[in-house]
């Protein structure tokens, strides 16, 4: 490999969306609570008050620049998006990233993706279905 090179892209090992995630200062260790893969809504649009995503990141060369987006399927639209410099001891080394979200708008039913990206490539993507109930109350 050259030195203007770009360096590897980091690995994902797993990317999990939940209700919230619980970090243990002792211990290190994270709890993942209320993992889904479906979210169901009385009508749309609606907003998501509090969710989280959590990824987990390894092969990282001291430091790699992270983008974490929301898109809706059935039109690719980038709904969401953030980029965190993520930093690591050794390439050997999993960090565990942490993405608690508030608010989040989802305007209509449907298949959504979150996407986990590394200088503009998709890493790894999630998927998620909004399902909205037939015969919610308003």
């Amino acid at each position: 490999m050259s030195s203007s090179s770009s360096p590897a892209p980091p690995t994902v090992v797993s990317l999990l969306l939940c209700d919230q995630v619980i970090d243990d200062k002792l211990t290190n260790k994270k709890s993942a609570i209320g993992l889904f893969n479906v979210i169901s809504v009385p009508r749309t649009p609606s907003v998501i008050q509090q969710m989280v995503v959590l990824a987990s990141v390894t092969e990282i060369n001291q430091r790699a620049p992270l983008e974490l987006r929301l898109v809706r399927d059935a039109d690719s639209e980038i709904l969401f998006h953030t980029t965190h410099m993520v930093e690591s001891p050794s390439p050997l080394a999993v960090i565990d990233l942490v993405f608690a979200l508030q608010g989040v708008q989802l305007s209509t039913g449907g298949p959504y993706a979150f996407e986990l990206l590394y200088n503009g490539e998709i890493l790894m993507r999630r998927r998620f279905q909004v399902l909205v109930r037939p015969g919610a109350a308003p």
